[in-house]
C-alpha cells in the first residue's frame, strides 16, 4: 500500500504541475486556442488512390504516447499496417507478419494459443493498445487479424509505455478502433487444408450528431490442418463504442472475446532420425482425444481529455483473462533399444492466467527561451496472476506411455486423457503472480530550432513476485524489488529528411517462477541498452530507410537444462547487431518491404563454464526479407496487382543454449495476385511456392547431441489462399 502511494503521489505531484503550467499559459495568453487532439489522438484514414498504400507509416499511434515523427525519435520503431497484413493474407498474428521487421522471428512452438516473438537475442514482450497485457506462462491469444488495425515493434527499451520489458523491445497490437466513416467490409476466405473463413468489419456513427461511434469486427472460422486430425475452429468478436463527450474529450470501451477449439495447440514432431526427417503431415497426436479449448476476454476503458491544444490527459485501463483446457501427447523419454518408437505420454493442462492493467499520463508541450519541451508523465499499475493444474507435475498422474512406431504409426487408440475434475483452485499444481507499480517523467528537448532532440527519461519502479506449489499451499518464494532506470537519447536533423540518433536506457523486468537449484524465486531480468542509427525520408516521404546497431547486455536471464528440465539464471548475456529496414512507395504503384538483420547472441558471463560463449535460444544469425506489390498500370483491367516475396534465416540456434545443433536455413517464396475496384476485391496468394520443408522451435529430448529424438516445429507446405472482399 506504501508503494501505491508513492508512486500516486509522484503522478498526482506531476498533475498539479501541469495544471500550474496550464494557468500560467492562460494568463499570459489572453485568448486561449481551441482544444486540438489531433497530435496525441491518431484516427484511421482510408485513402482510395488506386496506387495508394500505407507500408510506410511517418507517425506511431497513440498508444505510444507519442507526438513526434518517428524519424525524429531516438529509437527504432517499425510500423506495420493492416493493409500490408491483408496484402499479405495472414490471418493471425503469427502468420509471417514478422518478415515485415528486421530481425524478428517466431518460436512456433505454441502457435495455435500464443505469440513468442524473438528479436534482438531474446523473447521480446505483447502489448495490446499500448498497455502490458503479458501473461505468466502463456497468453494473451494470438490475435486475430481480423481485429488488428495496426502492429508497432519497438526496437529496445520502451521506458516511456513500460519499463518492465525486455531490452530487446516490445510489440504492440493495435485493435481498430472507431472512425465514423460509416465504412462496411465483409470477406471470405478459403484455401488450403480446408480453411473457410468469414469476417466483418463495420463502422460507423450510433447517432446523427456523431457523438456515439462505434466499430464492429467479427470472424468465424473452420480450418484443417496440413498435420493429421489437428484443425483450428475459432470465433472471434471485438466490438468498440465511443462517446464523444464534446470537442476535446471522449471516453471508449472495448470488449475482445475470443473462442479456439484444436486438437493439439503445438504441432511438435519427435523423430527418430534427424530433424525434417518425418512426413510434413506426421502427428504425435491422436484422433480420439478431446480438442483443446481456449478462451479469453479482454475488456478496455480509455478517457481522453484535452486541457487546451497543448495538454491532455489520457487513463487507459484493461484486464484480460485467458482460460486453456485439454490433454495433449508429448514426448519426454528416449528409447534406445528401439529409436523409431515414439513414446508419447498423455498429459492433462487446465489453467487460468489473468492481468490487469492501469496507465494514467499526462502529456503536454511548452517552452522556456528558445528550448521546445514534449513532457510525458504518469503511473503504471499491473497485477499479474496464474493458477495452473498440470499432469507433468502430479506424481499421481498417471504416467503410461504410449508408443508410437514412427515407420508404421498407428492412430486411434485407446488411452487415459488423465483429466482431473473439480475446482482449478482445488487441484491446482502452481500458482504464480507478479504485481508491479510505477512512476515514470520523459522531457524531450528540442534545440537549435528543433534540429537536435534531447530525451531524458527516468521511472521508478516496485515489485512484487511470489510462487506457491498446490495442493500443499507451500510458498516457494517471494521477491520484492525497487529499481531506478533512466533514459538518454539524442536525435539531430542533418536535413529535413535525414538525422541520426542515439539511445542508451535501462530495464527492469521481475520475473515469476522459482530457480530449481537454490529453490529461490527468480531474481528480476536487469538490461542495458546501447543504440545509435540513421534514417531518411525519400521521395518526400513516400518511402524510408532506417539503419541501427546496437549493443544489448541482460543479467539474470532464466534457462533450462534439457537433460534434468532444471530451471536456473544465466550471469549475463550480450547481444550486438545491426539491422536495416525499407518500407513504402519506391516507384508509383510498387510498393516495398525489404529488411535485412545480423544478429550476434551469446552468454557472457555465467558460473558455469561450459555456458560461456554458447548462443543465446532462438538466436539466428542473418535473417533477409523482401516483400513487393505492384498495381499494374494496365488502363483495361484497373485495380490488378501482383505480388511476391521471400524470407530467409541463416545460421539458427535450438531452443536450449546447451545443444550446438546444426539447423537447416528457413526460406519460403510467396506470390499472389489481386485485383480491386468499386466495391469488390479478390486476392489470390500462394504461399511456400517451392515447398520446402522448413522447421523451427528445435531441440534434442534427451539433452544428447547424438542419441535421443529430434524435436522439431514443421512449417506448412506449399498453400493457396483466396480472399473475396466487399466493401458498402
Amino acid at each position: 500500500m506504501k508503494r501505491i502511494v508513492i508512486t500516486g503521489l509522484c503522478f498526482l505531484a506531476l498533475t498539479v504541475g501541469v495544471s500550474a503550467q496550464q494557468k500560467t499559459k492562460v494568463k499570459k495568453d489572453t485568448v486561449s486556442a481551441a482544444p486540438d487532439t489531433s497530435a496525441k489522438v491518431l484516427d484511421e484514414v482510408r485513402v482510395s488512390s488506386r496506387y495508394y498504400r500505407r507500408y510506410n507509416l511517418n507517425k506511431s499511434s497513440a498508444a505510444l504516447k507519442l507526438s513526434t515523427p518517428l524519424l525524429q525519435l531516438p529509437q527504432n520503431i517499425q510500423e506495420i499496417d493492416q493493409r500490408l497484413i491483408e496484402d499479405q493474407q495472414a490471418i493471425t498474428i503469427n502468420e509471417s507478419v514478422t518478415r515485415n521487421v528486421s530481425g524478428a522471428l517466431r518460436n512456433n512452438n505454441a502457435d495455435l494459443y500464443n505469440s513468442s516473438v524473438f528479436m534482438r537475442g531474446a523473447q521480446i514482450t505483447p502489448m495490446r493498445n499500448g498497455l502490458d497485457l503479458s501473461m505468466i506462462y502463456a497468453g494473451p491469444s494470438a490475435e486475430d487479424a481480423a481485429i488488428i488495425g495496426r502492429v508497432e515493434f519497438i526496437k529496445g527499451p520502451s521506458s516511456y509505455i513500460n519499463g518492465l520489458f525486455d531490452p530487446a523491445g516490445s510489440y504492440n497490437v493495435l485493435t481498430k478502433q472507431p472512425t465514423g466513416t460509416g465504412n462496411r467490409e465483409v470477406s471470405f476466405t478459403t484455401g488450403s487444408f480446408n480453411l473457410y473463413r468469414l469476417s466483418a468489419d463495420l463502422d460507423g456513427n450510433l447517432d446523427k450528431s456523431g457523438k456515439w461511434q462505434y466499430r464492429l469486427n467479427a470472424a468465424g472460422q473452420k480450418s484443417r490442418s496440413f498435420q493429421k486430425y489437428n484443425f483450428n475452429d475459432k470465433v472471434v468478436v471485438n466490438p468498440v463504442i465511443r462517446y464523444n463527450i464534446n470537442d476535446h474529450s471522449y471516453v471508449s470501451a472495448e470488449y475482445l472475446f475470443q473462442d479456439q477449439r484444436y486438437q493439439q495447440y503445438f504441432a511438435t514432431v519427435f523423430a527418430p532420425n534427424g530433424f525434417a526427417s518425418l512426413p510434413a503431415d506426421f502427428t504425435i497426436n491422436d484422433p480420439n482425444k478431446a480438442p483443446f479449448k481456449s478462451i479469453e476476454h479482454n475488456g478496455f476503458l480509455s478517457y481522453h481529455h484535452s486541457f487546451n491544444k497543448n495538454w491532455h490527459l489520457t487513463i487507459n485501463t484493461a484486464y484480460a483473462r485467458d482460460h486453456l483446457e485439454g490433454t495433449y501427447f508429448f514426448v519426454s523419454r528416449y528409447n534406445a533399444a528401439q529409436p523409431n518408437l515414439i513414446m508419447r505420454r498423455a498429459t492433462y493442462e487446465r489453467l487460468n492466467t489473468g492481468v490487469l492493467a492501469i496507465q494514467p499520463y499526462i502529456s503536454g508541450e511548452f517552452s522556456t527561451g528558445s528550448v521546445r519541451h514534449q513532457l510525458l508523465g504518469g503511473v503504471d499499475v499491473n497485477r499479474k496472476k496464474f493458477i495452473s493444474y498440470s499432469g507433468s507435475g502430479d506424481p499421481t498422474a498417471n504416467q503410461t506411455l504410449y508408443p508410437l512406431d514412427a515407420n508404421h504409426p498407428v492412430y486411434g487408440i485407446s488411452f487415459d486423457a488423465n483429466v482431473r475434475a473439480g475446482s482449478l483452485s482445488a487441484i491446482a499444481t502452481d500458482q504464480q503472480s507478479i504485481s508491479y507499480q510505477a512512476a515514470y517523467v520523459q522531457d524531450e528537448l528540442g534545440l537549435f530550432e528543433n534540429k537536435l532532440r534531447v530525451t531524458l527519461g527516468a521511472r521508478l519502479t516496485f515489485s512484487k513476485t511470489g510462487v506457491q506449489k498446490s495442493p500443499t499451499k507451500t510458498s516457494l518464494g517471494e521477491t520484492n524489488n525497487t529499481a531506478f532506470t533512466p533514459k538518454l537519447g539524442l536525435s539531430y536533423s542533418l536535413r529535413s529528411d535525414f538525422s541520426v540518433y542515439a539511445l542508451y536506457d535501462q530495464t527492469f523486468t521481475p520475473q515469476s517462477g522459482v530457480n530449481t537449484s537454490s529453490g529461490e524465486a527468480f531474481k528480476p531480468l536487469r538490461g542495458e541498452n546501447m543504440e545509435a542509427g540513421l534514417k531518411k525520408d525519400w521521395m518526400g516521404g513516400k518511402w524510408n530507410t532506417t539503419v541501427s546497431i546496437y549493443r544489448i547486455t541482460r543479467d539474470n536471464v532464466k534457462v533450462t537444462d534439457p537433460s534434468t528440465n532444471i530451471q536456473t539464471q544465466l550471469g549475463q548475456t550480450t547481444s550486438k547487431g545491426i539491422e536495416f529496414d525499407l518500407k513504402g512507395e519506391i516507384v508509383k504503384g510498387l510498393n516495398a518491404v525489404i529488411n535485412y538483420a545480423y544478429t550476434d547472441s551469446h552468454i557472457s558471463k555465467d558460473e558455469n563454464p561450459a555456458r560461456l560463449g554458447l548462443t543465446t535460444p532462438f538466436t539466428v544469425k542473418h535473417i533477409q526479407n523482401t516483400w513487393l506489390h505492384y498495381l499494374l498500370p494496365v488502363e483495361k483491367v484497373r485495380g490488378l496487382s501482383i505480388s511476391a516475396g521471400y524470407q530467409l534465416q541463416v545460421g539458427r540456434a535450438g531452443r536450449y543454449e546447451l545443444q550446438k545443433l546444426s539447423l537447416a536455413p528457413v526460406f519460403r517464396l510467396d506470390g499472389g495476385i489481386g485485383w480491386s475496384q468499386g466495391h469488390f476485391s479478390v486476392n489470390g496468394m500462394v504461399n511456400n511456392i517451392l515447398n520446402r520443408f522448413n522447421y523451427g522451435s528445435a531441440w534434442i529430448t534427451p539433452s544428447s547431441a547424438t542419441i535421443g529424438a529430434y524435436a522439431y516445429v514443421p512449417y506448412p507446405p506449399r498453400e493457396f489462399r483466396l480472399n473475396i472482399g466487399y466493401k458498402f
